[in-house]
């Protein structure tokens, strides 16, 4: 069982890339539920956001922005909701002590690298739109393109580390390791996509 110390009067958006655990231990523990829905709030914005990247260009720019604003904080709602049940029980196996709320909030802190990068996808979609919007099909951007290249670099590494982050605050919610933290998420990602696959094979060989 880990136990966190120092993490009363941590501001979470610095911490959270430092000392995770001590970031995710203080909002479980110390944070309002105003902070809560503030993090919803930004969480979902910037989730909003990433979702518009690489797909067609639909709505105006203001357009999405909106939608983003507006229906984003309910997208990031509604998954931490359903994956902190998830986590909750996986948990268990592990013997892990959380709570549902302590969960959803762990959570909720894992996605904070996201809200630190929506400036960034803001520049990329109001600077260069052309690659900003570019789908998988379509020809790839030229080697000038030396920015957008630069933002794909950030989003990279800030996806990686937000995935590392997020087995820490699994892991900090259930008092138990970031490798444990790892394999409660992994686990029901495996478990779903194996009984996608299954589904969708079945259909195919009903077809056939």
């Amino acid at each position: 069982m880990y136990k966190t110390e120092g993490y009363e009067n941590l501001n979470p958006f610095t911490a959270i890339w430092t000392r995770p655990r001590a970031a995710v231990r203080n909002v479980i523990e110390e944070k309002s539920s105003g902070f809560i829905f503030l993090l919803i709030v930004m969480a979902g914005f910037a989730g909003g956001l990433l979702s518009t990247m690489s797909s067609e260009q639909v709505f105006p720019v203001l357009g999405i922005l909106l939608g983003a604003l507006l229906l984003g904080p309910i997208g990031v709602a509604v998954s931490t909701a359903i994956g902190a049940a998830i986590y909750l029980v996986v948990g268990k196996l592990f013997k892990g002590e959380a709570t549902y709320t302590g969960m959803f909030r762990a959570i909720l802190t894992g996605q904070i690298p996201q809200i630190w990068i929506s400036p960034i996808i803001l520049l990329w979609m109001l600077l260069m739109p052309e690659t900003y919007f570019l789908q998988e099909n379509e020809m790839p951007f030229t080697a000038p393109d030396l920015l957008s290249l630069l933002f794909i670099m950030i989003l990279a590494v800030v996806s990686i580390w937000t995935f590392f982050i997020q087995c820490k605050a699994v892991g900090e919610a259930h008092r138990l390791s970031a490798w444990k933290g790892f394999f409660i998420i992994i686990i029901p990602t495996v478990l779903f996509i194996t009984a996608i696959s299954a589904i969708v094979a079945v259909i195919v060989m009903a077809l056939v």
